[in-house]
């Protein structure tokens, strides 16, 4: 009898523009038992996203072109199920950024494997809520009209 392997638990999104860290992250996100895409910039990124789909985005801050915070700021509105994590070598980080829906939290540079497995872990945790709280909501049915409600204009 055949052995079906193990699916994979998630896959990841790694974006870094520096390639010794994005070939790092890749390889310790792998090792985790994820599955893995990466990108080196956030152009990039999002036409992955566009094409897979991912359940955490692990996102530098900073980088040439389009910044970190522009690609949470595209994933939040068009594919807000995805949990977004940053990396960053900023020691702290706006609330205003850490605060927004999606976002797990940041991680500093340089940090180890088992933090790395901590926050992959939460952003796995945040996209079940997200997709669960989406699939909650009530559907538009047709132009005026929720499940099971009318909506009208008086």
């Amino acid at each position: 009898m055949e052995q079906m392997s193990q699916p994979m638990p998630g896959t990841i999104l790694v974006v870094d523009d520096d390639e010794g860290v994005r070939r790092v992250l890749s390889r310790w996100v792998s090792d985790l038992g994820y599955a893995v895409k990466s990108a080196e910039d956030a152009d990039t990124a999002l036409e992955i996203v566009r094409e897979c789909p991912i359940d955490v985005a692990l996102v530098d801050v900073r980088m040439p072109g389009h910044d970190g915070i522009w690609l949470l700021d595209q994933i939040s509105r068009f594919y807000p199920d995805i949990a977004v994590v940053f990396a960053t070598g900023l020691m702290e980080m706006d609330p205003m950024i850490t605060l927004r829906p999606g976002v797990v939290g940041y991680i500093v540079k340089p940090f180890s494997l088992n933090d790395l497995a901590k926050v992959i872990k939460r952003g796995m945790a945040e996209r079940k809520r997200l997709e669960a709280e989406r699939r909650a909501r009530p559907r538009m049915l047709a132009a005026g009209m929720l499940e099971g409600l009318v909506v009208s204009r008086s």
